[in-house]
């Protein structure tokens, strides 16, 4: 249990924590209150049902960028949906993004899931992206420094990283290859999974706060690293992995050998996109569920996805891999090709083997084993190849910054700094191939140490793992069940033959009654964030009205 301190006369009685409190620990005294005498707000420990005291929601320790889930999921069950937003925006600037394409390991780790099904964690945060549309975006920042930063790549790192920095008081940069901002956000998402509209009103939403974007502005020949730090005091680089792998087998150059990530990338940038007949997709990833319902969808006659591993070890969404066995597409398990088959230079088939699964590799999933004997021929028109992709880093030659045998950028676990002083790599471009969220956490991430270093501060390092509350700690008072909302989604005759935005969204009624599924697993903050006159402070193991 808490200890709660109330001291001095900071707190006005304006009753806002009392009104979001979901424990009611904090109430007004009334006879204070009339009699003019401080503090107004009262604690009553004792009446609280939450003892995760000292603990975090698993939730928001699951959440690479370390969002109160709670806090705002608890907004969202009182109608408060403004609130919420601006909740989400203090931590993140992509929240209609990320309800559309998070990974969502919020969920995965959400102590409802132990009752009945994980908050749709997720789906709420799009639905107050949706309802509330664009808040007023803050204000351009006075520059408080005279230094500025250059950020290489306008993806989710990159930019999340420059929206940061405006805050902190610094003038950004941020240069980009593509003629359009976003990196694979807008190049490497379909438009089923995010409509262009809403991804552009986020990107418009930073580029107000006063970041400065520059498309069609590679790094290399004509503006080189080193010219960039000649101009900025600081470099975040943040290229994304929009290099694809090879299969590496015979027959790769034949007419109608495609890359999972140049079919999309072409087809979100509006270039004419030509695929019939039997196509193949070769891969596990969310670019090779993409590429095969791109392909449904651009006409092709069946679709067929090969994954040489099980399902349980298939890396893409489990969502999305059941959307497309929704909309017909084929996945065949453990199979893996071995060479394309060709006549007058164009794809008519695949050579397979079928494979068995043997000890964990350094991925930590089984190691797909040939199995002898069991080769056999697939009829096909087209082979998209989708295993991977790496960061194209021909532009670092001679910079003298360190390269992995991943094709990564090496940096400091825990500043993001390379060995190259002055200058920061994030998302994609160290950790190879990962998630939008994971991505912003390393733009945020970069953003603090940068600041840091320009100020001349040490480096933040990792703080010691928080403990979670689970649900055998966090209650006294019965539980419910209660299952989640589902998401309302057009039907697949309305989908497969458009790339219209397949899921629709929650009402309003079905956001409150989903976030009121919420078990509050520990103290939401809401009192500390929420208290106009900053009376309340919230620590591990202590709260204090002052």
């Amino acid at each position: 249990m808490s200890d709660i301190e109330i001291k001095d006369n900071w707190c006005k009685g304006c009753r806002i924590c009392v009104e979001i409190c979901p424990g009611k620990v904090l109430q007004i005294d009334e006879d204070a209150f009339l009699r003019g005498f401080h503090p107004v707000v009262v604690a009553h420990p004792e009446d609280c049902y939450v003892i995760g005291w000292g603990r975090t929601a698993p939730c928001q320790l699951a959440c690479p960028a370390r969002l109160d889930v709670q806090g705002y999921v608890t907004l969202i069950s009182e109608g408060r949906f403004k609130e919420a937003l601006e909740l989400i925006r203090e931590r993140i600037p992509f929240p209609a993004v990320c309800g559309r394409v998070c990974h969502r390991p919020c969920e995965s780790e959400c102590n409802r899931g132990e009752l009945d099904e994980p908050l749709a964690i997720a789906v709420l945060k799009r639905f107050v992206a949706d309802c509330e549309g664009e808040i007023e975006p803050p204000t351009p920042a006075e520059r408080t420094w005279d230094e500025k930063v250059a950020v290489i790549g306008a993806g989710p790192a990159g930019l999340t990283a420059a929206y940061d920095l405006v805050q902190l008081g610094y003038g950004v940069t941020v240069f980009e290859a593509l003629p359009v901002a976003g990196g694979m956000l807008t190049v490497g998402i379909p438009a089923y999974r995010l409509p262009r509209d809403v991804l552009q009103a986020e990107i418009e939403y930073i580029q107000k706060t006063g970041v400065e974007v520059r498309t069609n502005t590679p790094i290399g020949e004509d503006l080189t690293l080193d010219d960039l730090g000649q101009e900025y005091d600081a470099v975040f680089i943040s290229v994304g992995a929009h290099k694809d792998k090879k299969l590496a087998i015979p027959g790769e150059d034949l007419e109608g050998v495609l890359s999972g990530v140049s079919l999309l990338r072409d087809l979100n940038l509006g270039e004419e996109v030509e695929v019939s007949g039997k196509v193949t997709v070769i891969g596990g990833g969310n670019v090779a569920v993409d590429a095969a319902r791109s392909a449904l969808r651009l006409g092709a006659e069946k679709v067929s996805i090969l994954y040489r591993r099980s399902r349980a070890e298939m890396p893409a969404n489990e969502w999305e891999i059941e959307d497309a066995e929704e909309e017909g597409v084929a996945i065949h398990y453990l199979v893996a090709p071995t060479r394309i088959l060709g006549r007058d230079g164009k794809v008519v088939g695949l050579e397979c083997v079928r494979m068995e699964l043997g000890e964990p590799d350094e991925s930590g999933r089984r190691r797909p084993i040939p199995i002898e004997g069991s080769e056999f021929t697939v009829e096909t028109d087209v082979v998209v190849s989708a295993i991977g992709q790496v960061p194209d880093l021909s532009f670092l030659q001679n910079s003298g910054l360190e390269v992995t045998k991943w094709e990564t950028i090496a940096v400091d676990a825990d500043t993001l700094a390379t060995r190259e002083v002055g200058i920061f790599a994030g998302g994609d471009a160290v950790s190879g191939p990962a998630t939008a969220i994971e991505a912003i956490a390393a733009g945020k991430k970069a953003a603090l140490s940068i600041h840091r270093y320009l100020r001349g501060e040490p480096p933040e390092r990792e703080e010691e793992e928080a403990k979670v509350a689970r649900i055998e700690d966090i209650y006294t008072r019965e539980l419910w069940q209660e299952k989640r909302q589902k998401m309302p989604k057009l039907s697949v005759g309305d989908r497969v033959h458009n790339f219209e935005e397949v899921e629709l969204g929650f009402s309003g009624e079905m956001a409150v009654q989903e976030a009121s599924r919420c078990l509050e697993c520990t103290v939401c903050r809401q009192c500390e964030l929420l208290c106009p006159d900053l009376a309340i402070v919230v620590s591990n193991d202590t709260i204090s009205v002052s």
